[in-house]
């Protein structure tokens, strides 16, 4: 019998290399085409055996925390389904400490999520393979498949098929998450109901990333786009001046991740970090120097913690 009372896992942000729209699907949601990698930017998600009866209890701590709920927190929402699906009581203590800025483009909540189903495919020694917790995780969020897998992956559907890549370690990137006067609610589903049917395309450039990935090089900077850049340009004036301000003091080409409002840039070895930190808060926002992470790093447990 398991006796493991507790399950450590790291949940790390990701970055989108290149992301396009390919169309709207007849079930509502899109196509995507996409290529991934997670970074060192990460939370921590702690799952703890808790009484029977008692059942789930929730704590989250540290960036953004205190717009976060048990009812509204989708790593809780994957810990009822997997207890549903799984027929296992849900007699637990979750602890979530938040590092990656939420509602950011940097998916969060989707990685949290994958950690919970890896934490407690652990905890409650289930030992259910990946394909049956990524097709659970299919059912949580398009992203969380993703999260699953880690290090550098080509997405496509709905972001729920993945093919894995060869990690590019230690690759430095600095992220630069914008301070928001508001969160928006439903933030990444309001971007894709802005976009027009003009801005879809075909995915050649996820296409030639994921190609030059898998042989070991550096992403091609010709292939580095992201549909949503098109959308925030007509939708979203305060952030186009934002990113000019940040490109005004050393971010010569910023690209955004996910639906943003994070961007990030490729750092030089030269580069010095803590000059460009400086520069960029004081604009406004937050910066996270960070490195591609690789698979065996993203999928990190510790147990009996």
């Amino acid at each position: 019998m398991n006796k493991l009372t507790s399950v450590r896992s790291i949940a790390p942000a990701k970055i989108n290399f290149a992301l396009e729209i390919l169309g709207k699907r007849p079930d509502g949601f899109h196509d995507i085409d996409t290529v991934m990698s997670t970074v060192s930017l990460a939370d921590t998600l702690t799952v703890s055996r808790s009484k029977p009866g008692t059942g789930l209890s929730y704590q989250a701590e540290g960036s953004g925390s205190d717009t976060l709920s048990m009812s509204e927190d989708i790593s809780c929402a994957a810990a009822r389904l997997f207890a549903e699906a799984s027929k296992t009581e849900l007699d637990i203590n979750i602890h979530l400490e938040k590092r990656i800025p939420i509602s950011a483009g940097l998916g969060g909540g989707s990685s949290d999520a994958a950690a919970m189903l890896r934490a407690l495919n652990i905890l409650w020694d289930l030992n259910w393979p990946d394909d049956r917790l990524s097709e659970l995780a299919s059912q949580i969020g398009s992203d969380v498949p993703f999260f699953l897998h880690g290090g550098i992956c080509h997405c496509t559907g709905r972001g729920e098929l993945i093919e894995e890549l060869p990690d590019l370690t230690n690759f430095r990137l600095l992220i630069l998450s914008p301070d928001l006067d508001t969160l928006v609610v439903d933030k990444t589903a309001s971007m894709f109901r802005s976009l027009s049917a003009t801005e879809f395309s075909e995915g050649k450039h996820s296409w030639r990333v994921a190609q030059r990935l898998s042989r070991g090089l550096p992403p091609p900077t010709n292939d580095l786009v992201n549909t949503f850049e098109t959308v925030i340009e007509r939708t979203n004036q305060t952030l186009v001046e934002r990113y000019a301000s940040y490109s005004s003091v050393g971010a010569l080409k910023i690209h955004l991740s996910g639906s943003g409002p994070s961007v990030f840039m490729f750092l030089h070895p030269a580069a010095d970090v803590a000059f460009l930190t400086e520069a960029f808060e004081n604009i406004g926002g937050r910066c996270f120097p960070v490195e591609t992470l690789s698979r065996r790093i993203s999928h990190e447990v510790e147990t009996d913690v």
